[in-house]
């Protein structure tokens, strides 16, 4: 089997297929024959190739430096002290920094994966659409007239609707109120007739609807139509732009 440098990602890389390869536990591996086999590894490599692999050549020294530790039964704390430039001093230095490394690599296959899974996810950046919306221009009126003419209807009907026995009550009824009525029922329904502003009929009512509309449509909040002599008021709510 040929191995290169180039398809590992670093000495590390290269220990953790040796152990793969060997199919070896990593918490159990033969260390001595893993040095091994990465030493026999480096002395198969050119000269160019450990030119540019310079790290390849510490971590050969790193487990030379083990092996030699090894072969003369140097495992004690006490001559740790005198390998202070060696960052593996034992085989459970080396077994710690294949189970950390391998750990890294796991994660960043699963970082591989995410990254993969967005590439195929394209993000358009939002555009003005003010000029494909259709804006109907709406013909304004302030004609008072119309409103007059209504109020006389809302009369004539309120005189047919008035019940046989009546109980009086009095009921405070304001502009304001009607006002924000009048405005909440635009929210959900852009037009309206001026009589669907009523469920009951009341000369209050009557009188503070007709002035909140007189209002709404002096401050430009609404517009008033009307289609044919004698039909209903059209309430249109004006828009913006």
């Amino acid at each position: 089997m040929i191995f290169c440098i180039k398809d590992f990602e670093g000495p590390l890389d290269l220990l953790l297929h040796l152990v793969k390869t060997a199919k070896m536990d990593i918490y159990e591996i033969d260390t001595k024959y893993i040095i091994d086999e990465y030493l026999k590894f480096i002395n198969t490599l050119d000269k160019e190739d450990i030119d540019n692999a310079s790290s390849y050549l510490v971590m050969a020294a790193e487990l030379i430096h083990l092996k030699s530790r090894l072969l003369l039964n140097l495992d004690d704390d006490s001559s740790k002290e005198d390998d202070s430039e060696y960052t593996i001093n034992s085989e459970e230095d080396l077994k710690n920094k294949l189970i950390e490394y391998e750990r890294y690599q796991n994660v960043t296959d699963i970082f591989k994966k995410l990254e993969e899974k967005r590439n195929e996810v394209y993000t358009k950046i939002p555009e003005n659409l003010s000029e494909f919306m259709v804006h109907e221009k709406i013909e304004k009126t302030e004609d008072v007239s119309l409103l007059t003419n209504a109020l006389i209807e809302m009369k004539k009907r309120l005189e047919y609707q008035k019940p046989l026995h009546t109980k009086i009550t009095k009921k405070e009824i304001s502009v304001e109120e009607r006002t924000s009525y009048i405005r909440e029922v635009l929210t959900k329904r852009n037009k309206i007739t001026f009589n669907d502003l009523f469920e009951v009929y009341s000369k209050d009512l009557i009188v503070a609807t007709f002035l909140s509309v007189l209002d709404m449509c002096k401050n430009n909040e609404i517009c008033l139509k009307q289609e044919a002599n004698f039909g209903d008021i059209i309430i249109e709510k004006v828009v913006n732009s």
